[in-house]
């Protein structure tokens, strides 16, 4: 199947003024917000808990040197902003943000945050997937939202960061280690959460320009204009627009990506603000090719597709793509309906909607008289340009989506009590064709994006034709508690979360129609204390779930090669993973600011997503690997400027345990006591930032520990160490030019070559007894390939 799933989305100017705020039960965020928003100090501590959601705010004004939001007041480099949530969080801002090569994207700038492994094949934002594992737990296991709108599939939880944002519009990225927003539009997010704040329109009109120029043929031209508040009517609002063009990091192809990103915002009266927030993304890219172990020590960064065709070849560079289309729009709106001294209503409320269409392509052979239509034997493909037999094809997986949704949240203030209670309500119709389009001779079809597709009495020749729709309804109530002049704070949620799905398969033979219904009771409680003003003690006890990931759970795959039988079949009994953690940890903030927290989780029926290549085409499959126990520590330190230099460091020990032995090929593997695969027992990063308002530089270097790629713990991959070098010199303002900019960034400037994830796993690398006497097959992981150096050189200026 096509199976590379892509629900995209989008994501603005920080210039004089910038408030930052730190966050209780919600990311904190870094921008510039419109001064009727800012909470007047006279309100009590529990109205401000919910208020923009944040806790604290504090005015920045006149620091910014810099067109682009770096305002040089975050700890680390831009990458411990203060937290005061009784959680693990980390948040970076525009201070680290804008210093990294603005063709990066979301899950690139995470690697630097404690607890995070990424593994990516591009640092420039094409349309190649990447892996995030936190804490051990996959991307999958992963929320992410933006201006609260969830920002990945509702069904497979993938992730595709560089189609969610222009980074020049982000202000923030926090991420929450092992728990999320109780009211979050997400039920996935065992393993975290990650929140992405869009920088608010400015006061005044304006803009900012980028323009970037870099190895492999990179090309992007970035464009933000502001309009100020439009009269006195409070309103204020940008739209830009970002065109890239680049070749693959390795191997044949291309990559274009177009994005948009808009927002309006309107601020009136007590704290009251609604934001109107717009993207949209269109991408066309040549897909990588993932290589086992053997395969990358045999060609190493030269392996990759095929650069000529020849008849029956189905690794044609040509044939292997992934086109997308996306639009997100959501409206986030803040209202005080009743304030009166220490008590005050509010209602926090955001409809969505996500629009997905995405086209995969794929190669197959096709026999001219031997193909299936299901069950259904073809006597005689009716093709153009046969060979020996055989019609090679491009596999096209047509996909489009639907999702619409709306969060709510009701909040009663008083001096030392929130009481909070809200509900989630949302909406997938999600529908799925495979096509397939004859190739001529030399190698080029009528149209690859199955426009064109291949027929059988009057149907398009296919293995699955899907229409899958799901219903998720979530309930939650949490009460706040707050003593001793707010050092003390008690908070007690419960969650429920039910979700409804339904799935039908249109091939002759298949299962037509199958679903299931899943309703997981969520509770949690945490508590923190301040033992002076810049400490504090935290303890978070949180439950989360993971229903079953893909449609794929709930249909059979057919192909025409298949010989009238499934290639896949569905497993509807599968459970939902679900997940007990504890945290403890430790805050101190000052000149130098650490952290420290300790971590342990228990999951059952844990899920996790594998991929490989079956004739040529991506095929991703859910797979249920039992128990599992993770525990570990994290430590984060980071030093507020001084002398213009700002040093940071993170680091992170995870022991994982399997509680299972995985079953597989009719028996079971002895994997009770393994490891977990991508789980390296140590990473972290180290970085030291330099900026005088004129000359700037920053270097993170990354480590990563090895990584098992199989259940049986018998093939994995080395650890590496990866540094990163930005450089550049701020001017004075030049005309109508503001702070106009040039910067240098080296991604990989040792330029190893290392293996940076794992791809698709394997129950064993070798052939295996199995626990009741089964010969179970050897099986081939595939792996990530890590970018070779990469130079990107940027002109930046605002107007």
């Amino acid at each position: 199947m096509g199976s590379i799933r892509l629900k995209v989305l989008s994501a603005g100017a920080c210039l004089a003024s910038l408030s930052i705020a730190t966050a209780s039960g919600a990311p904190q965020t870094a921008h510039r917000r419109p001064k009727a928003i800012q909470a007047p100090s006279k309100k009590p501590a529990s109205m401000r808990s919910l208020e923009t959601h944040s806790v604290e705010s504090v005015d920045v004004r006149g620091g910014s040197t810099s067109a682009n939001g770096v305002t040089n007041t975050t700890p680390g480099g831009g990458l411990m902003l203060r937290q005061t949530a009784a959680r693990s969080q980390s948040t970076m801002t525009r201070d680290y943000i804008a210093k990294q090569s603005p063709a990066t994207n979301v899950n690139a700038l995470l690697n630097a945050l404690p607890g995070v492994v990424s593994g990516s094949n591009s640092p420039i934002g094409d349309p190649s997937h990447d892996t995030v594992n936190v804490r051990g737990l996959t991307q999958a296991e992963l929320g992410y939202e933006m201006e609260g709108a969830p920002l990945q599939d509702p069904v497979n939880f993938n992730v595709f960061s560089s189609d969610m944002v222009d980074t020049d519009n982000v202000s923030s990225i926090a991420l929450t280690q092992g728990s999320s927003d109780i009211g979050a539009p997400f039920y996935s997010a065992v393993g975290g959460q990650v929140s992405v704040q869009r920088v608010q329109p400015g006061a005044k009109p304006g803009g900012l320009v980028d323009l970037s120029y870099g190895s492999r043929a990179l090309r992007r031209e970035f464009i933000r204009l502001e309009s100020g508040e439009i009269g006195h009517s409070g309103v204020r609002s940008y739209a830009s627009f970002s065109d890239t063009r680049s070749d693959p990091l390795r191997g044949l192809g291309f990559a274009r990506r177009d994005h948009v990103d808009a927002m309006a915002t309107k601020s009136w009266g007590d704290n009251n603000y609604v934001h109107a927030v717009f993207g949209w993304n269109d991408s066309l890219g040549t897909a990588q090719r993932y290589p086992t172990l053997a395969q990358y020590q045999a060609y190493g960064y030269n392996y990759g597709w095929d650069r000529k065709y020849s008849p029956e070849d189905t690794g044609y560079y040509q044939l292997h793509y992934s086109k997308r289309r996306d639009v997100l729009a959501s409206l986030p709106t803040h209202l005080t309906l009743m304030h009166d001294g220490n008590e005050s209503l509010t209602l926090d409320t955001t409809p969505y909607f996500v629009w997905d269409n995405g086209t995969y392509g794929g190669g197959e052979n096709l026999s001219v008289t031997n193909s299936y239509q299901g069950t259904i034997a073809i006597p005689y493909l009716d093709t153009p340009n046969p060979v020996n037999g055989t019609q090679t094809a491009v596999s096209s997986d047509n996909e489009r989506e639907n999702s619409a949704g709306l969060t709510t949240a009701i909040a009663w203030n008083t001096a030392q009590n929130t009481l909070r209670f809200g509900y989630w309500y949302a909406y997938l119709d999600h529908s799925e064709l495979e096509s397939f389009s004859p190739l001529n001779l030399q190698g080029g079809a009528a149209n690859l994006f199955g426009q064109y597709p291949i027929m059988v009495d009057g149907q398009v020749l296919s293995g699955y034709n899907i229409n899958f729709k799901q219903q998720t309804n979530a309930l939650f109530l949490e009460d706040q508690f707050h003593a001793l002049n707010d050092r003390l704070n008690i908070t007690a949620g419960f969650r429920e979360v039910m979700i409804s799905r339904s799935a039908t398969n249109n091939i002759p033979g298949a299962l037509f129609k199958a679903g299931g219904n899943y309703a997981t009771p969520l509770p949690r409680f945490s508590a923190s204390y301040k033992i002076t003003k810049n400490d504090q003690i935290f303890l978070n006890a949180t439950t989360g779930f993971h229903a079953p990931a893909s449609e794929e759970v709930y249909i059979q795959l057919w192909d025409p090669t298949g010989r009238g039988r499934p290639t896949m079949t569905g497993n509807t009994n599968l459970k939902s993973e679900y997940a007990i953690g504890e945290e403890l940890g430790y805050r101190h903030y000052g000149l130098l600011n650490a952290t420290f927290t300790l971590f342990n989780y228990n999951l059952t029926n844990h899920q996790i997503t594998s991929s490989g290549y079956v004739n040529s085409q991506l095929i991703t499959q859910p797979l249920n690997i039992g128990g599992e126990t993770i525990r570990g520590a994290q430590a984060e330190f980071g030093l507020r400027p001084w002398h213009h230099i700002s040093p940071y460091l993170s680091f992170q020990y995870l022991h994982t345990e399997l509680g299972n032995n995985y079953a597989t090929g009719g028996d079971y593997l002895p994997t009770k006591g393994k490891e977990m695969v991508q789980s390296p027992k140590y990473s972290g990063s180290v970085g030291l930032s330099y900026d005088d308002g004129h000359f700037f530089g920053t270097v993170m270097g990354d480590y990563v520990g090895k990584q098992y790629s199989t259940f049986m713990n018998d093939q994995s991959i080395p650890g590496y160490a990866i540094a990163n070098v930005a450089v550049g010199y701020r001017f004075q303002n030049y005309g109508f030019l503001k702070h106009p900019q040039i910067q240098l960034s080296i991604n990989n400037i040792s330029n190893d070559q290392y293996l940076s994830g794992v791809y698709g796993f394997a129950g064993s690398a070798r052939a295996r007894t199995g626990v009741y006497g089964t010969a179970i097959a050897a099986s081939s992981p595939s792996y990530m390939v890590g970018a070779e150096r990469m130079f990107v050189a940027t002109i930046t200026t605002g107007f």
